[in-house]
């Protein structure tokens, strides 16, 4: 039954906070030039929008400069200071690894980043955060592994280190194929359904744009109903299978006919928050100028599609 407020339905509302991401070419970076995590400031905003979630991109080389390494102290302490102030400010964060299923360019599941190293990795970040239930994993950003049964097999390695580690937080499990929305059930649907957590707390994981191919590189956008349309086929798999999503990337560009999409898409995440937990609008971060999608404040005014996602917020202050 739908909530009588707006937004208390969806549990997890929120936005990606891209910074630490950045620089990708440049291994291992140096902090505060070619990468750097969000201000506090962002949290501050965002959270007294009535936002109560982040994902933080974070690189996999920069967290564990050798595969099956110790994780950098460094890396971690940056990553735990972000978790700590937006747990202060009664906010998750979903660590999300934005590699694309890649350790230096080679694929997960390959004989040089084998299953095991993966795993190896999440053991070691439950170990530091297994403890703490507003933190979710984000297993991988956007795998680009060419078969999905291949990356179920790395998906159920790292969810058993996670739970023999003695992590029991909610895990986020993306797809191939751009982890689209729009092409999870013919992509990923047969494969994923196999995974198995004891814990039963997996949130699968997608993504969706409204420009006409759905790559979110356009400012333009398809009709309000077929923005719906993208989404819905994985909304009634989520309910046949007696599962629960988790939206990690949606946007618009600032186009008013662009803007007017994200009622639509939140009401239908929201009338379906049984299997949706969640959302997470892309994007935001100090270092995004000018883009089309951001949510980032311009002087401290609301970008249109803040103005338009303030209803689904619950608790915010202005």
């Amino acid at each position: 039954m739908a909530s009588s407020t707006p937004a208390a339905a969806q549990t997890y509302r929120g936005v990606n906070l891209a910074g630490a991401a950045y620089s990708s070419n440049k291994l291992p970076g140096r902090y505060g030039y070619d990468y750097l995590y969000p201000k506090p400031a962002e949290v501050d905003y965002f959270t007294q929008a009535g936002m109560n979630t982040f994902r933080l991109s974070v690189l996999w080389e920069r967290l564990q400069p050798t595969l099956s390494g110790p994780l950098d102290e460094k890396e971690l302490q940056r990553v735990s200071q972000f978790i700590a102030y937006a747990q202060a400010h009664n906010a998750s964060t979903v660590l999300d690894i934005h590699n694309y299923g890649r350790y230096r360019g080679q694929e997960v599941g390959s004989p040089d980043v084998p299953d095991a190293a993966f795993a190896d990795l999440w053991a070691r970040l439950a170990q530091a955060f297994g403890n703490n239930t507003h933190v979710l994993f984000g297993l991988m950003n956007e795998p680009q592994q060419h078969a999905a049964d291949d990356w179920k097999s790395a998906v159920q390695a790292a969810i058993d280190a996670i739970r023999k580690a003695g992590g029991h937080n909610l895990i986020l499990v993306p797809g191939i194929g751009w982890d689209g929305a729009h092409s999870f059930t013919k992509l990923n649907a047969s494969a994923l359904s196999q995974l198995h957590d004891p814990d039963n707390k997996l949130l699968y994981e997608v993504h969706e744009y409204f420009d006409t191919d759905a790559s979110g590189t356009k400012p333009g956008c398809i009709a309000p109903d077929r923005a719906v349309d993208r989404l819905r086929g994985f909304t009634d798999w989520l309910h046949a299978n007696h599962a629960r999503g988790f939206l990690g990337e949606f946007g618009v560009s600032r186009q008013p006919e662009c803007v007017k999409l994200l009622d639509p898409v939140l009401s239908h995440l929201r009338d379906n928050a049984d299997v949706w937990a969640g959302w997470t609008y892309w994007a935001a971060g100090p270092l995004w100028g000018n883009y089309m999608f951001t949510l980032e404040p311009d002087h401290g005014t609301d970008r249109p599609q803040m103005t338009a996602i303030r209803p689904f917020l619950a608790g915010g202050t202005h």
